[in-house]
Order: structure tokens, then C-alpha cells, then sequence
């Protein structure tokens, strides 16, 4: 079993310290030397747990990532630059420096990817692996849930449905015969891929009305938007990934309940208005990411429709 200062100079030894904007790992806090001119501070927390978020078949150094994968995902879709992020490990006992330097590894993975700076965290034993990534960052147009309005467009950036398949055969649920299909959905939740460059792009241009992460799941972000915006929201089709129809392996209901209800995806489900729409295209075009029109916003209560029927509200919950 490491220590804590152990598992301290390891991050040092990996990550090396913060670039001059921070101050520097080893103190009390962590703090910025300089104000950054911007409207909000905007800060997240997302916790990851071995038992929960962890699948079997996914290693320490890709769980490292999709701690900060999961907060840089919810900064995507405020349309806002991570900076920064305090990262805390509970570490069960027995845990060695080889499996810690994985977990370094992991962040420092993130950290070039994402350009953002560790700038320091906590260290705790645990009954469990625990990863507690906080983020922290400056944008000026922060998006929010609430801001659509009726007779706009609602939309998604890539598509649905694999991850959560990957997930299935990954825990054994579900059995694939095609290599590809499977290498495909294992890939999605291995490796997941957030929008930044997206999500940063959109919202500071003002195309983007109301937006969420949809990590848990496309109805249950639809169904957040619609609620706080005090609108109904109309589907035109659902966004099933391309490999879920093609390789004739799962039933019709099956594509669906992945589409709706899986999860783990970290693409932006959003809205806006109808003459933004061709902007919004483009904004996809220059940034490499998949756009779908998938419905429109109706004057209502909150409710989410699809051909004319209501969509269960379910997705990911914890504790449910």
C-alpha cells in the first residue's frame, strides 16, 4: 500500500508543476496569482466509483480520464473553457504504485487532451476506488437548462445508443457476434470523446438557446430542458448510431431503449432558434461534429413526445 506522500510526488513526478498562472501543488490551497476578465466563474464537481462508473475491462488510467472526461463534458455544453481542476483519490488498501501511476497517467492523458491544468487535491483511503474531479474555469455566456422557447429546434451533436451497449457487453448482458459492432461500442466507453471545441464554439457565438450534457441519457436531458424551459418538446426521430442499424443484431425496441435510456453518451442535446439553425450546421462543420435536428419545442408543461406518444421519463439516476 502507498502512502499519501507518496502518491503525492508521484503526481509531481508525472504531472510536474502547474504552469505560472497557478500556484503550486504541495500548499494548503490552490489558488489563481491573476483574475481572469470574464462575466462567471463557473465550477463543477463529478465524482467517479469503482463500482458504479468503472465497467469491467476498463483500466485505471481510462477510469483517470473519464473523471475529468465526465466534467469537461458538462463545460462543453455551458459553452465554457475548463482551466483548472482539484482532483481527490480514495484509494482502497492494498493499492500499489503501479496501479497509482496508472491513475497519474490518466490525468496527465487528460490534461494534454483538454489543456487544462492539475493544480493539486486530497488523498483518503477508501473501501473503494473513488475519484472526485473538481473543475473550474471563466466563460462569459453560460448557457443554461431553462432558456428555450416555443417553436425552436432541438438538437444533438453525434448520435446514440452504443455506449450503452458497450456497457451490456461489457458486464455480460448483452452478446454480439460481430467483432466490428463490438470493438465499436467498447471503444465509445472506453475512450469517451466530449464536444469542447463544440460546445465552446456554439455558445460563444449566442446560437445556442438552452443545453445540457447528456450523460444520462437522452430522454432524461430532453426532459430536463423541457421541464425548466416550461415547454414541450416534439421528436421528429431518434438519434440511433449508424452501427445499431446496420449490423441487424438488435431489435427495433432494443435501438430504441439504448437511444433513450442508455446513457454514458457525452454529446450536447440542445436548442435553437430556427434561423440559427444553418449556423449551427456550420459551427458542426468547423469543428468536426455531427449535428442532428431531432424535433422542435411546442408551447406545454414539460413533456417530451415522440411520434405522438410520451416518452418514459428514465435514464441514469443514482441511487434508483
Amino acid at each position: 500500500m502507498v502512502d499519501e506522500l507518496t502518491v503525492i510526488n508521484m503526481f509531481l513526478e508525472v504531472l510536474g508543476q502547474p504552469r505560472r498562472l497557478f500556484s503550486y501543488i504541495g500548499d494548503d490551497v490552490a489558488w489563481t496569482k491573476k483574475a481572469v476578465k470574464r462575466d462567471k466563474f463557473v465550477i463543477k464537481v463529478d465524482m467517479l466509483v469503482g463500482k458504479t462508473d468503472m465497467p469491467r475491462g476498463m483500466t485505471l488510467r481510462q477510469a483517470a480520464r473519464k473523471s475529468v472526461v465526465a466534467c469537461v463534458s458538462d463545460f462543453a455544453c455551458k459553452g465554457v473553457k475548463p482551466w483548472g481542476a482539484l482532483v481527490s483519490l480514495g484509494l482502497p488498501k492494498g493499492f500499489n504504485e503501479e496501479q497509482v501511476l496508472e491513475i497519474v497517467n490518466g490525468f496527465k492523458d487528460a490534461r494534454n487532451e483538454f489543456d487544462i491544468e492539475i493544480v493539486g487535491g486530497d488523498t483518503n483511503e477508501a473501501s473503494d476506488l473513488i475519484i472526485d474531479c473538481i473543475m473550474f474555469g471563466w466563460g462569459k455566456n453560460v448557457i443554461r437548462r431553462d432558456g428555450a422557447d416555443a417553436d425552436e429546434y432541438v438538437l444533438v451533436t453525434g448520435d446514440f445508443g452504443l455506449p450503452p451497449l458497450g456497457l451490456d457487453i461489457l458486464s455480460g448482458k448483452k452478446k454480439i457476434r460481430s467483432p466490428r459492432l463490438v470493438e465499436k461500442a467498447l471503444e465509445t466507453v472506453l475512450y469517451p470523446k466530449p464536444r469542447l471545441n463544440f460546445g465552446l464554439v456554439a455558445c460563444n457565438r449566442k446560437l445556442v438557446t438552452a443545453s445540457i450534457d447528456s450523460s444520462d441519457g437522452l430522454a432524461l436531458s430532453l426532459y430536463e430542458i423541457a421541464e425548466h424551459s416550461r415547454v414541450d418538446v416534439l421528436l421528429y426521430e431518434l438519434p440511433i448510431n449508424d452501427n445499431l442499424k446496420n449490423y441487424g443484431e438488435l431489435s427495433e425496441e432494443e435501438k430504441r431503449e439504448y437511444t433513450l435510456y442508455g446513457g454514458e453518451e457525452y454529446e450536447i442535446v440542445f436548442t435553437c432558434k430556427p434561423k440559427d439553425a444553418q449556423k449551427i450546421l456550420k459551427v458542426g462543420e468547423e469543428t468536426d461534429t455531427p449535428i442532428k435536428i431531432i424535433g422542435r419545442t411546442v408551447d406545454g408543461s414539460g413533456k417530451v413526445y415522440f411520434k405522438g406518444e410520451v416518452v418514459e421519463k428514465k435514464g441514469w439516476i443514482h441511487f434508483k
